[in-house]
Order: C-alpha cells, then structure tokens, then sequence
C-alpha cells in the first residue's frame, strides 16, 4: 500500500533534507540538563554536496513501465549486505525466510539505509512508497519489491518488479513544513511506519504534566474518559499550542502537523503522537504513539 505524497520523497529529498543523515532511530535520546530557548531564530538550509540523484537533476514521471531485467541487482545485493553488517539491530538475524533474507524490525531504516550505501556505490536510489527504485541515468530505472508483506528481507532476481522508460524520479520534493524555532535544519521524510519502540513517549507524558500544571484552565479535571485518566479538553487550540512549548522545553524539536504531535531531536527520524481523543479527551500513555517517519518529518 503506497503512502501519501510527502512519503513518496525520493532519496534527492532526503539527502537535500538532511545532509548529515546518518539512519539513525536505534539510540536512546538524552535530555540536555539545560533546554534550549524556544524563540531560537530559524536554523538556515545548509548547501548539500553533490549526489546522484542531483547530478542527474529532477524528471517527468513516466507511465511506461514494464517487466524487462533487472540491471542493478549487484548493487543492491551489495547495499543490503553491508546494511546488515553497519545495523545488525534493523534486522531479526533469527528469523529468516531464506538465505540472507531476514526478518526487517524497522522498515523505515531498512529503506533509508539501502538508499544510503546505493548512492554511496555512485547509485541514485528513492522509494515510492512500495517499491525501491534505482537508476543511473535519466533513460530508465529499475523498481524492486525488497520486503515481503511479512516483513522479510527480498532479495535476487525475485525482487526486481518493472523498468520505466524514462526514469520515473526523482520529481520535486514538496516544500518544507514548519520548524518552529528548530536548531536543526529542515527534513522531509522518505516513509513512516510504526516502530517496535517508541523512544520519545515519556516526553510526551512530561509534556502533558507540565500543560496540565501550568495551564489548568484548558482542562476539565472533573470530566475524565470511563476508565482512563484522560481529562476533557476545554479549548483544543491552545493545548495543542501548549503541548508544543512543552516538549520544545524539555529540550526537542516539535509541531503539531493538524493531526498528531510530532517531535525529533535529530533529523534521523520523527515520532507522532496522536494526543487527542475524537470524544473531546486528552489521549495518553502507549496507544498514544502512531508512526515513526525516517529521516524526520520537518
């Protein structure tokens, strides 16, 4: 299933976003002893070095796509290997469903590292959502299904899907969201999947003591959700205003995206909370947590 259009960000993107990427997301964050002051000026974009994908410049997508032969499996095969030996933790090297094809624990890192150690062989590589695509000029690219659907690695010629005539990517990425003040500079995400393990949810439930403690009068605590700990939201703009200053105090980088709260302290990868229950509550504790987007998703 392909997501949105900001997810169909081609690896142009990401390295335009975040020149430093390093596919981060298996480290646990620390919290600085002193936060940094939330009217911080906005970083500037630093000038990305030269990549494939830049070198060869943005195309019209094509509708010509077709199943020919696969004229990078080498180099993806290569990508992969050297993936699991930099980040043995993306993978459960328990489980396999076949030689060298193993269980992937975050899809996100898989995608964003495969790109990586591509462009690092002189390769352009993206993902569109389903499928890794590769090419080395604007004539044609490859697209290769390198997961299954349960989640293990796909590798060799099973894995090459179609040829598109002309190269299908990369197209315009979409213009930066918001960064409220971030000292980090601007990122896009290439995909977003739900992890095993969310590393910012206890930031998240200090940002709602602090909200409800310094500014009770945007709460109910009388009227709570049957069950939970959920209190009633009086004005839902300003605790989503609120919660925002909140998480920035406690020394990261957040938004509210409309729909979820999203918070970073690298450009690695974003986390996104969904903070509001449909019945006019607050939402808190694990159900909180809904995707984690790689490399971060503002």
């Amino acid at each position: 299933m392909k997501l949105g259009p900001r997810s169909l960000v081609t690896a142009l993107a990401a390295i335009l976003a975040a020149s430093a990427l390093s596919v981060c997301g298996g480290k646990q964050p620390t919290t600085p002893a002193t936060p940094p002051p939330t009217t911080a000026p906005p970083a500037t974009q630093p000038t990305p070095p030269p990549t494939s994908c830049s070198r060869l410049g943005y195309v019209s997508p094509s509708n010509d796509c077709r199943s020919e032969s696969a004229s990078f499996q080498p180099q993806i095969d290569r990508a992969m290997d050297k993936l699991i030996a930099q980040h043995p933790e993306i993978f459960n090297l328990s489980e396999t469903s076949g030689t060298g094809q193993y269980r992937v624990r975050s899809p996100g890192r898989y995608y964003v590292g495969l790109i990586k150690n591509l462009e690092e062989q002189g390769v352009c590589a993206g993902f569109d959502g389903e499928e890794l695509q590769v090419k080395d000029s604007n004539s044609f690219n490859d697209q290769y299904h390198v997961m299954t659907s349960a989640f293990y690695m796909r590798r060799g010629t099973g894995s090459y899907r179609t040829t598109c005539t002309p190269a299908v990517f990369p197209t315009p990425p979409p213009p930066f969201p918001p960064n409220n003040g971030c000292s980090l500079p601007g990122s896009l995400e290439i995909t977003c999947d739900h992890e095993d393990e969310a590393f910012y949810r206890d930031v998240v439930e200090q940002a709602i003591q602090k909200v409800a403690k310094d500014h009770p009068e945007v709460f109910n605590f009388n009227n709570t959700q049957p069950g939970t700990d959920w209190f009633a939201i009086i004005d839902n703009d300003k605790y989503f205003a609120y919660m925002v200053q909140a998480v920035i105090s406690l020394g990261y980088c957040s938004r509210f995206d409309g729909e979820e709260l999203v918070v970073k302290k690298t450009n690695d990868f974003s986390e996104h909370y969904d903070i509001f229950a449909g019945e006019g509550y607050i939402r808190r504790g694990p159900g909180s947590y809904r995707s984690s987007c790689f490399p971060a998703a503002f």
